[in-house]
């Protein structure tokens, strides 16, 4: 009776008992039989009612014990609750309907968030599907039972499922660095639902939002959440910033191809990069082009210039640096510097929110290169909701069912 021991010990069974054990098909199956003279605990309210009748046996998986399939067999009864009515009884090692028991759903859901889920179901012997559903009911226990409490500050980022501008609007505990919630979809009715979801209490506790300047989110946070700050980050702000420098050198390029073809071939990153990230021949190359007065040249200093806001402590001394730096670019007759200032002047309040609450989407970057990485293992998605339902199991720090036994 050593199977019938480990199967007890396991399931953590009291008013159970393991009546049979035997070999079938190549699994092990395990009978399983409610203690005599027990009042069995109703699945709603779990109070112990008596038993009113028997429903039809039902077959569970279970852990592979040695890697051998286990099945548990047990005829379900049904109990009159005085407050619930006519229910089934609560079943320890499963909830619902669901033929998996609580122990191999975090088992396999554990796995899953480690290898795609073709592998974990190939190395259980499963079908995918039901590695999907062994995950769905991990994920709608750890919703249901994550702490969401404390989350201030959130991150809003988006990133792409599949080729074709398949969007996904990613939201981050960016203090807990944590997904909370992902939906397909980039448009102002993708955040709506987000917020509808997370409730007006919640919404109520939020200070900040960090996000770039993408309209349909600003429209919706301004319209549902006017108390919240939002905070532009700067990361974004940055790339806006070196996207209008490189158009400036590929102008200057375009424009000296007849007389100088050589002149500006190959600098794309001297412009772009840190001065204390070039090496000593890119510095030497570009020290002998800063000499040459070319436009890029006084797209690179306003681009160092603009480096300096962030130094400044307060957001009037930054404000006053920013007004001088709008007043440089719109006046260097660069077109896409000039551009740029304006969007950021079109965006100010959000720009200098920087300086009142310092936030920055670093971490919401990271956790997209995360999202990415589960989506590639996977060789991507085919429906929305599988990727959301992956993404949340694998970056929302959600916590699994307990069981009596820890299997992994």
């Amino acid at each position: 009776m050593l199977v019938a021991n480990i199967v007890r010990g396991t399931l953590g069974l009291k008013d159970h008992r393991v009546v049979s054990v035997g070999w079938e098909g190549g699994r092990l199956r395990v009978g399983i039989e409610r203690k005599r003279g027990r009042r069995a605990p109703c699945s709603r309210c779990r109070a112990r009612c008596a038993v009113r009748d028997r429903l039809q046996t039902r077959v569970w998986q279970h852990v592979p014990l040695w890697g051998i399939p286990v099945v548990l067999v047990y005829t379900p009864r049904r109990v009159r609750c005085a407050a619930c009515g006519i229910v089934v009884e609560a079943i320890p090692w499963s909830q619902g309907k669901s033929p998996l028991t609580e122990g191999l759903v975090v088992v396999l859901a554990t796995w899953a968030r480690l290898l795609a889920w073709e592998v974990v179901a190939e190395l259980f012997g499963l079908s995918w599907a039901t590695i999907r559903a062994a995950v769905r009911r991990a994920v709608a226990f750890g919703l249901a039972q994550r702490d969401t409490s404390a989350v201030l500050y959130i991150g809003l980022d988006e990133i792409s499922r599949t080729h074709g501008h398949v969007y996904h609007t990613q939201v981050y505990d960016l203090g807990q660095k944590r997904l909370l919630w992902s939906g397909e979809g980039r448009s102002e009715d993708t955040l709506r639902r987000f917020f509808a979801e997370w409730g007006p209490a919640r919404l109520a506790t939020l200070r900040a939002i960090c996000c770039d300047m993408w309209h349909p989110y600003l429209e919706v946070i301004r319209e549902v959440a006017p108390h919240v700050t939002i905070v532009f980050d700067k990361f974004h702000l940055v790339r806006h910033l070196l996207n209008a420098v490189n158009e400036v050198r590929k102008a200057e390029a375009r424009a000296l191809r007849k007389t100088h073809p050589e002149l500006l071939t190959g600098t794309r990153y001297l412009w772009l990069k840190n001065p204390w990230n070039l090496t000593d021949p890119q510095r030497q190359r570009l020290g002998f082009l800063e000499r040459l007065n070319l436009k890029v040249n006084r797209a690179y200093l306003l681009k160092e210039a603009f480096r300096r806001l962030w130094s400044y402590a307060t957001r009037g001394w930054a404000q006053r640096y920013w007004r001088k730096w709008f007043w440089w670019a719109t006046h260097s007759r660069l077109k896409p510097l000039r551009d740029f200032a304006w969007l950021l002047r079109r965006h100010e309040d959000g720009v200098l929110a920087w300086f009142d609450v310092p936030l920055n989407n670093g971490a919401t970057e990271a956790m997209n290169n995360n999202a990415k990485a589960v989506s590639h293992r996977a060789h991507g998605y085919r429906t929305g909701p599988t990727f959301t339902l992956s993404l949340l199991h694998c970056l929302g720090n959600l916590p699994l069912p307990q069981t009596a036994h820890r299997f992994m």
